[in-house]
């Protein structure tokens, strides 16, 4: 199993937040499938909901520090990377408490905050940014350091298919894809143009889709999350050849 983990050349980041129901317990069941399923790294939002929404709908979404630490223990125990999209610059000082080595900035952050943005690229760690409400076709790439890895996305949750423009990830400034989709057929489709990132969504109940809670109906499950890492490991090694 260790040697196969060390050929992995596509990394799956589950995205388990806010299907996890504001749940410690859900979250650390969750933590254990992606791992079991295949996945190389478990993600997390941290933000105040007054500030990032205006207003306390998601309250109970929310992860403090203390539950930070706890999850990033939970995440050690079972030998997964744990990664995190960063809505405030005190939740990014959490992140540099616990050392986190990859970081996330999300498209809408890209738009609205270019600040936080400027204070997580220049920590230097592994930074991967969403472009999804970002306008790249009419403006420049907001960061150019060696640092940061770009995803493709199309910011509706769920995206249908018919939505993806997919680039050929071979020939173009993306790595990888953040995918809204059903199913996990665009995620294929990315890994077979050359995305070494695939970012999905994760959930144990797909059929939920509240609105503080969007993302089920676009999520994964456990066996589409042993489908995609076994797709995605068959046809990295088909473009090997």
């Amino acid at each position: 199993m260790e040697i196969n983990i060390n050929q992995r050349k596509v990394k799956i980041i589950a995205e388990v937040h806010p299907q996890f129901f504001g749940s410690m317990n859900e979250l650390e069941r969750m933590i254990m499938m992606c791992k079991l399923g295949g996945a190389d790294c478990v993600k997390v939002q941290l933000y105040n909901s007054k500030e990032l929404f205006n207003d306390n709908e998601r309250d109970f979404l929310e992860i403090k520090e203390n539950e930070l630490i706890q999850i990033k223990q939970i995440c050690d125990n079972y030998k997964i990377e744990l990664s995190a999209s960063i809505f405030g610059k005190e939740q990014l000082n959490w992140c540099k408490k616990i050392n986190m080595q990859t970081l996330k900035i999300a498209s809408r952050t890209v738009v609205d905050d270019l600040a936080l943005c400027k204070e997580i690229v220049k920590l230097n760690k592994d930074t991967i940014i969403s472009l999804g409400m970002f306008d790249y076709e009419k403006n420049e790439l907001p960061f150019n350091e060696k640092n940061i890895q770009y995803l493709y996305c199309v910011s509706k949750y769920p995206t249908e298919l018919g939505m993806i423009n997919m680039p050929n990830f071979d020939d173009s400034f993306f790595d990888g894809f953040s995918d809204h989709t059903y199913g996990i057929s665009a995620a294929v489709y990315a890994a077979a143009r050359g995305a070494k990132i695939i970012e999905k969504h994760f959930s144990t109940n797909k059929a939920q889709n509240v609105e503080t809670q969007k993302g089920h109906l676009g999520s994964m499950d456990y066996d589409d999350l042993l489908k995609l890492r076994k797709m995605v490991d068959d046809i990295t090694l088909i473009r090997s050849k």
